[in-house]
């Protein structure tokens, strides 16, 4: 059953409020139920606005701990510094290898003994086989 108020309904309450009130105090007892009502609506909105107040502080505090998080990990400097990182790896290896067009030192070819490294010690000699002179 629906609890609002209809035409027949306002008719009876208007009626006996003119029996109990009397014609001639109704307006003024009519007027101040509706600023009565005004006020009532009013501090009503007042406490629904605290309410709502309340619940955008909360959330704009959530909202600026968010926007903290996301200035502290900025993937934007993570990749920068990422990049940096590997341009010095490449600068570091660039230096450790021979530039591709430079002049690669000549390999001895065989028979030139002049060329080899000596080993003078008493194993080196034994686990090697003679050396072989080059006649001309």
């Amino acid at each position: 059953m629906n609890p609002g108020f209809g035409a027949a309904e306002l008719i009876i309450i208007v009626i006996l409020a003119l029996v109990v009130v009397g014609p001639k105090d109704l307006p003024l007892m009519m007027r101040k139920a509706g600023r009565f009502i005004g006020q009532m609506r009013a501090m009503a909105r007042d406490f629904q606005n605290s309410f709502d107040e309340l619940g955008r502080e909360a959330e704009l505090a959530e909202l600026k701990k968010e926007v903290e998080a996301l200035k502290k990990a900025n993937p934007v400097s993570e990749v920068t510094e990422e990049l940096r990182a590997a341009e010095a790896d490449l600068k570091r290896s660039a230096l450790d290898k021979p530039h591709p067009r430079a002049v690669k030192p000549a390999k001895p070819a065989l028979g030139d003994e002049a060329m080899l490294p000596l080993d003078t010690s008493p194993e080196a000699a034994a686990d090697s086989p003679p050396a072989q002179s080059r006649q001309d």
